[in-house]
């Protein structure tokens, strides 16, 4: 009984989110569910299967009553009436109605009519994500075969394999990975994959993280397609929604997970999703537990993270937080830093490069200031640039500096050259690469 009030909940929260995404088209949307009303599918029942919801009315049945302006209250829906239903909030609530009805038995009929209401120029995307997710958890095999049906480039019937698989995985892992596993490796897979580890994130964020460990121990074997150039992404995607699972059960147990996982790039993407999750709700204790892990490889781009939300909110705070970290990690921090101080307030931010002692992180501020400031004013931001300790980073801001004055004046820009340090080589290039870009942006 839990179960079922919590699938109501959550379908009637669906419902509620789908019609304020789509109430701003309403006018378009009437017009196209009049349209649909006569299509091919409009007279598709699910009254067919003869089934009842659990303690629910026989689907299709008379125990829904009409009101005045052509709704329907209760749950008995007929697909007919959803496709006709031009009123946003009650045909998406139809719909749920609809999920919360299916079976295997009349799961055919509300994927054949969203096709149809799609051929006609419905926007079904989010709706048949939902229904192939709710398919797959009644037969996984079936709502496969059917995303294989769908129009469109492969990519999309990607992103509908992955629901159907999520929705099967979530309820029967071991029947899901054994068809995942007599498939070949390619594009599909990959994304039958990620369905996998999505629906055993539902269920048992444990299981779905020693699966992610098992598929990675393979490639790196050679077993399972090591040359894969999306391994990157397919292993972020996943980690991705490990991560909401356990961000869902706590902070402190997220950041626990996180930190359990070997160290490589498995870890580094689940403390990026962790840092990332935890810098908006509490960005000053976020700030501290990265910190603690500063020196290490996986929180190269948690680090940046931190950074970029303190930033946001404080971004003088957020150059002192970057100050504090290790020297391995402190430049990109003071980077991404000061060059929003110097959007922000750039008198601050100058002032407070005056107090920081010669060191590359100091460097990396400077660059990141004169970068930033450039447009505002080329000759201040050359003059900074021109205090950079390191040769190579010096030679690189103040190039960048000298393309944006040629954009912007040209004239002043060659005024400046001649005692900017540059060599005349790279004067010369400057000259001709900003020309070009004159009137463009950066």
């Amino acid at each position: 009984m839990k179960k079922i009030i919590t699938l109501n909940i959550v379908w009637l929260v669906v419902a509620i989110a789908a019609f304020l995404f789509g109430s701003s088209g309403n006018t378009s949307e009437e017009s196209q569910s009049a349209e649909m009303g006569s299509g091919s599918n409009s007279g598709i029942s699910t009254r067919g299967s003869g089934a009842r919801t659990r303690g629910g009315p026989e689907v299709g049945a008379s125990t829904s009553s009409t009101t005045a302006g052509g709704g329907i209250t209760g749950q008995g829906v007929t697909l007919a009436r959803y496709q006709r239903e031009t009123d946003a909030l009650l045909a998406n609530k139809m719909f749920a109605d609809l999920l919360l009805e299916l079976k295997p038995e009349n799961a055919r009929e509300v994927f054949d009519a969203l096709l149809e209401k799609q051929k006609n120029g419905g926007d079904t995307g989010q709706q048949m994500g939902l229904l192939l997710e709710a398919w797959g958890k009644l037969d996984g095999e079936a709502a496969l075969g059917a995303v294989g049906e769908m129009g469109g480039d492969g990519r999309s019937r990607g992103f509908a394999s992955i629901s159907a698989m999520k929705g099967w995985a979530s309820t029967d892992p071991v029947t899901a990975k054994a068809y995942l596993d007599g498939l070949e490796g390619g594009f599909e897979k990959g994304m039958l994959t990620q369905g996998v580890v999505s629906g055993l994130a539902l269920v048992d964020p444990d299981a779905a993280t020693e699966y992610v460990l098992e598929l990675d121990a393979a490639r790196d074997a050679g077993d399972e397609g090591n040359n894969d150039r999306w391994r990157g992404f397919a292993v972020d995607r996943q980690m991705e929604a490990i991560a909401r699972a356990q961000i869902r059960r706590g902070m402190s147990e997220a950041t626990a997970w996180a930190e359990s996982l070997p160290e490589g790039s498995i870890k580094a993407s689940a403390f990026d999703r962790v840092a990332e999750s935890f810098a908006q709700g509490d960005p000053q204790e976020a700030a501290e537990w990265v910190k603690s892990h500063a020196d290490k490889n996986y929180a190269e781009r948690a680090v940046r993270e931190i950074s970029e939300e303190l930033s946001r909110k404080d971004p003088a705070a957020a150059v002192s937080w970057a100050e504090e970290l290790p020297e391995a990690t402190q430049t990109s921090a003071m980077r991404d830093a000061m060059g929003r101080w110097t959007r922000d307030d750039p008198t601050a931010a100058g002032t407070y490069l005056n107090t920081m002692d010669e060191s590359p992180t100091r460097d990396a501020a400077v660059s990141s200031f004169a970068q930033s400031y450039d447009r505002e004013d080329p000759a201040v931001a050359a003059q900074w640039a021109g205090s950079i300790g390191d040769e190579s980073l010096r030679t690189q801001t103040l190039e960048s500096v000298a393309r944006s004055w040629v954009r912007s004046n040209l004239d002043e820009a060659k005024a400046w050259l001649p005692s900017s340090g540059l060599t005349p080589e790279s004067q010369q290039k400057m000259i001709e690469e900003g020309s070009r870009n004159r009137g463009r942006g950066r």
